[in-house]
């Protein structure tokens, strides 16, 4: 079978979630002093210096984990677009979703080169703007699949659960009262959710795309 652009795309929606899995589980691995998967988190494996003690491995791990995640978004988002195509409206909803989830990418990469130990203000606002950015993006294609006949709104049903997570944690940015839901669990929590919406969506579109 012929590897489309569209084929390949959709691997990579669920490609660039398991580079960071493995890589950031790598980098808690050889993190200094060691990592605690419930009290530390994922920006601190991106620390230039851990305990006291140099950690540019760690710093190039995290950094290569966001990169390509970041990377495999970009063509992944532009291939699902193209499923939203029978309206004005889905193709408007759509074409907002992907510049959403586009403009989150750079700020994924961003935030692990601006290691927070060093650059604690970028690191903050570029972290702020890709869980900000993302979030909106998958509400948006969310209600778009609810309105697209060809597709399972399970998928839209898994992309609101993603979104209330998310959102949650982008509270804790703002504002006090969403301080439970701004700890090392709950980010976690958050990421791996996005990583989930984008596998399954990955596996949706191997589907439409055979």
């Amino acid at each position: 079978m012929k590897l489309s652009w569209k084929r390949l795309s959709a691997y990579l929606g669920i490609i660039g979630g398991l580079i960071f899995i493995i890589v950031t589980f790598i980098a808690m691995l050889t993190y200094p002093g060691g990592y605690s998967f419930l009290d530390n988190y994922f920006s601190e494996l991106g620390l230039t210096v851990t305990n006291s003690i140099p950690s540019m491995l760690n710093y190039a791990l995290f950094s290569i984990a966001c990169t390509s995640a970041a990377v495999c978004l970009i063509p992944f988002l532009f291939a699902m677009r193209t499923v939203f195509t029978e309206t004005m409206l889905l193709k408007g909803l759509s074409w907002i979703g992907t510049i959403l989830g586009v403009a989150a990418a750079p700020n994924l990469s961003a935030l692990a080169l601006f290691a927070a130990d060093v650059y604690p203000a970028q690191h903050g606002l570029t972290t702020m703007l890709f869980f900000l950015l993302i979030t909106l993006g998958i509400l948006i294609y969310s209600i778009a699949i609810l309105l697209n006949n060809n597709y399972q709104n399970v998928y839209a049903l898994i992309g609101f659960i993603v979104v209330i997570v998310c959102f949650l944690h982008i509270g804790a940015f703002f504002s006090p009262a969403f301080t439970m839901f701004g700890t090392a669990l709950w980010q976690k929590l958050s990421v791996y959710a996005l990583i989930l919406w984008s596998a399954f969506q990955g596996y949706s579109l191997l589907k439409v795309f055979e």
